[in-house]
This record gives C-alpha cells, structure tokens and sequence, in this order.
C-alpha cells in the first residue's frame, strides 16, 4: 500500500491503466479490421455480383470468392514479418533518439493516426460505393456494380484501392500490438523490484484482461451503434488516451529520479541486493505468480545478474546488439526458437477457425459480433488464469513448468480436432483457437515476464521487442506464406482441411521439443 501512494507506484498505475486501454482500444480496432477484410463490400469477401448467379453455380462461385479471401489473408500476415523488421529498425532509431519514452509516445501516436485516418478513407469509399448501390438497385445487369462510376473513380477502381489500404492497416496493426504492449510493460518491470513484481504483475496483467474482455464484449453493441468504422475511431481515440497516460508515467519517473535506462535497473538492483532476500524461483519462497526466476549466479552463461555490463550497447547496428545478446544470454535465443515454432501452429490455428468462422456466419456485422463476444470469453478466461489458476499453480510446481504445460495443453485440442474435424463444424476450431489464444495471453505472458524481470536493461528493452517482433511474427508470416501457397494450388482438393490438421499436429510436437529445451536451459542455470 505504501508503494501505491510513492511516485514509483503513481507512475507504475499511470501506466498500467495505459496497458489497460491500449488493450481494449486494439479489441474494438482487431474486431473493425478483421470484419472489414473479410466483407463482401470493402474488403476480400464476396464480389457483389455473385448474388444474381444461377442456384446451380452457387457452390462454385461461394468456393472461389472464398479461396480468394481466405489466401488473401495468409498472404497479409505473410507481409508482417518483413514490416516487423523495418519496424524494429524504426524503434532502434526512436530509442537511440529519444529514449524510451519518445519510443512509446511517437510509436502510440502513429497507431492513432493510422486507426483515424485510415477510418476517414475507409468512410469515403463506404459512401461513394453505398451511392452507386442506391443508384442501381433497380437495374438487371448483373455487372452494373462492377462498371458503376462514383465521385472516386469506377466501383472496380475504389474496390481495389479499399482492399489495398485494409491489407496494408491489417499488417501494421498486426505488428505494432505487440511493440506497443512490450514498451508498457518493459517500463513497469524496470520501475518495479523483482519482489514488487511477483505480487503486482498478476493484478496488472489482470487489469489489461479486464478491459480486453470488456472492450471486445462491447463490439456488438458499438457496431450497431457507430459502425465498423466507427470502431477504428474509437481505437485511435484510445490510443491517444494511452499516450497521454504513457507520458505521466514517464514525466513522474523522470522528476523523481527513476527513469529506466541503462544504469537505472541496476542501481536499483544493487539495493535489493542489499536485503536478505535475493532473487529465486516462486516455489521456493512461496511469493505467487509472477515471483521471477532464479537468475543463478552472477558467472552464469544463461542468466545475466541485473547490474552486469553490457557490452553489446556499443554496438550500433541494432541487429548487430541482438546476435551480441542472444551469444551473451542463451535463454533469449533459445525463447527465440519457442516463439517461431509456437507462433507457426498459432497463425495456422487461426487460418483454420476464420475458415469455419466464414462459412458458418456469412453476415459482416454478425460476425464481427459474434467474434467480439468470443475474444471476449478469450479475454475472461485469461483473467482467471492470471488472477487464480496461474497462482495455484506456481504453488505446487516451479515457475518455469509453464513452457512443459502450454504445448501438452495445446496437443490435446489438436488431437481431440483432428479426431472430430469431419462432425465438430466450428466448434472444434474454435476450441483450439481458445486454447492457444488463453495461453498467450495468460500463461505466456506470466512465463514471459518471470524470465525477463531478472535480466538486464539490454535484454528487456532490445531482447524482448526482437523475440516479439521478429520471432513471433516471422512465425506467423512463414507459415502464412506456406498457407497462402496452398490455398492458391490445393484450396479446392477435398482433404485439405485433413492435412492443415496433421500439420497443425506436427507443429504442436515441435512446440513440446523447443519447449524442453528452453526448459532445460532455465532449470541449468538455476542449479
């Protein structure tokens, strides 16, 4: 209580409530975007002049209108890996210029200006094609929609030009998530001591839960109040919100002395030291979830100690401090390798239930209600794990378990839908996806921040935005790219779905080997 009313504990509130809001802000912005690719108007979806067609060409024309949207999708996540790259090198220049503050603050408001200008567009392409629908509604051409001309250009014309700025939002959304959410919570583990994290980072990350749940319960209601577009306004609004919760974090930290940067994290360290207590895994001494791992001695290879020198800092290709400080701390690179192969059986998880979600509710505004109701029980779920499960858990097994329990958890909804995927119709989709979207949220998220509370300035501020950027979204675009390729040649051979499963399979073995070995290394260090 004492440390709420300090000005590390207002700055550590500022900004989980600018976690919290981000949070929410990208639920209704996800929930916009996905629904508006995959519509029939703007987005990939259904050309408009497939609904006149004759009943006996209907199945055909649902096949192709659905193989192209659905290899239109792999192929924009496909394109996030490479933009996370440049994205990477941008942050390293933000850092460099300004420090982690301008960071964050110049990278929010960029989210916010493209959420509300892309929204601004998006709502001029809206009008110009609803004119044209008004205007030849009554006409038996089954082309008058394709050749129609607005204030725009032809309909065919504003047609592609939406579906090229929905492509291009949907990656960069995609990939500034996880860079926005990995700035807030390296701020809040360099403010915070290891012993504060292990007893707030389970109400933060709880906090951040609860607004996810409530922003994506809300889509239903929203979108019949402001649209799909208006949602993207929203987001940006709460973007802005958040940069501005963001920078008194920051302007707190920065007048009374504690600003994280290089140096900071260790002269806060060398006190902590000075306790009795030091710093060992949450089994041990029985702190809770977030309780971080031992960081072994200070000669251990795998785990650097908090105030230990940093050579790669005098690096300057950012690439360059990367390869520096994954040879320096095996654990990152090995959590590298987790990421890629989790986020392969991630991405294709999800190709697989947007597939069945698209063919059991065709309906644009449904869908993205209906989606925004389920991320919503994603988001609860999650809420739990952090606030409950997670902490009962830890109590009868050692932190670092959790990267064992992910893939073993998640190899038992693959089995249960490759056994059923003939008779289980969107269900069992769904149920995978639940599983693996629950555990990043919840158990990865707490694995994760364990790891890095006890490693250095470098390895949180630079390691962590490379393995979330490069990493997860290189997992995601490779097996994107792979998805894109066959839905082009193989979308139509009638044993695809049985073959995306057996990979899907494959993959989660994967996932267990990489987990194991990342395991391994974490439970070296620690004797």
């Amino acid at each position: 209580m004492v440390l709420l009313f300090s000005p590390r504990g207002k700055a550590v509130v500022s900004m989980s409530f600018a976690l919290a809001i981000h949070l929410g802000g990208y639920e209704c912005a996800r929930a916009a975007v996905m629904a508006l690719f995959t519509s029939d108007g703007l987005g990939f979806g259904k050309s408009n002049n497939h609904h006149k067609n004759d009943n006996d060409d209907d199945d055909n024309n649902n096949n192709q209108y659905q193989e192209s949207e659905l290899s239109a999708l792999p192929m924009a996540v496909g394109c996030i890996s490479p933009f996370a790259v440049g994205l990477v090198w941008f942050y390293g220049k933000t850092l460099s210029h300004g420090g982690p503050s301008y960071a964050l603050r110049t990278h929010t408001f960029v989210c916010a200006a493209a959420q509300i200008v892309c929204g601004w567009i998006l709502r001029m392409f809206e009008q110009c094609l609803d004119m044209v629908d008004d205007e030849d509604e009554d006409e038996e051409d089954d082309h008058a929609d394709e050749n129609g001309v607005c204030s725009l250009g032809s309909v065919g014309n504003v047609k592609r030009m939406s579906q090229m700025l929905l492509f291009c939002l949907f990656v960069f959304q995609s990939a500034y998530v996880q860079l926005l959410y990995a700035q807030h919570w390296a701020f809040i583990s360099s403010v915070l001591t290891a012993e504060e994290g292990s007893r707030l980072f389970a109400p933060i990350a709880g906090l951040g839960s609860i607004a996810s749940t409530l922003a994506a319960g809300s889509v239903s209601i929203l979108v019949e109040k402001a649209g799909l577009i208006g949602l993207m306004y929203m987001a940006g609004i709460s973007y802005i919100i958040c940069a501005i919760l963001a920078n008194m974090a920051f302007s707190t930290a920065r007048l009374h002395g504690f600003e994280p940067s290089s140096s900071s994290k260790s002269e806060k360290n060398e006190e902590a030291e000075a306790e009795p207590q030091s710093i060992s895994s949450s089994s041990s001494d029985g702190r809770g979830a977030y309780a971080p791992i031992n960081a072994g001695t200070k000669d251990s290879p795998a785990f650097p100690s908090s105030n230990a020198t940093i050579p790669c800092l005098k690096k300057n290709n950012i690439f360059q401090q990367a390869y520096s400080l994954f040879n320096r701390v095996p654990v990152l690179g090995a959590l590298f390798v987790e990421v890629i192969v989790s986020q392969c059986l991630s991405s294709l998880v999800n190709y697989i239930y947007l597939y069945k979600l698209k063919v059991a509710i065709t309906d644009d505004s449904l869908r993205a209600g209906w989606s925004g109701k389920f991320y919503a029980w994603i988001n609860g779920v999650s809420g739990v794990f952090q606030f409950f499960i997670i902490p009962l858990l830890l109590t009868h097994c050692e932190a670092h378990r959790i990267w064992l329990f992910m893939p073993s958890l998640m190899m038992i909804c693959t089995l249960y839908q490759f056994g059923t995927y003939k008779t289980s119709e969107l269900f069992g989709a769904s149920a995978s996806f639940f599983c693996i979207k629950t555990m990043e949220y919840s158990l990865r998220g707490a694995a994760n921040e364990m790891l890095y509370v006890s490693l250095d300035y470098e390895s949180r501020y630079l390691g962590k935005k490379v393995i979330t950027l490069i990493a997860g979204k290189f997992g995601k675009s490779a097996m994107a790219v792979a998805l894109s390729v066959t839905v082009v040649y193989y979308g139509d051979h009638e044993n695809l779905m049985w073959y995306l499963l057996a990979t899907a399979t494959v993959f989660t073995c994967l996932w267990m080997i990489s987990s194991v070995r990342l395991h391994s290394l974490i439970d070296a260090s620690k004797r």
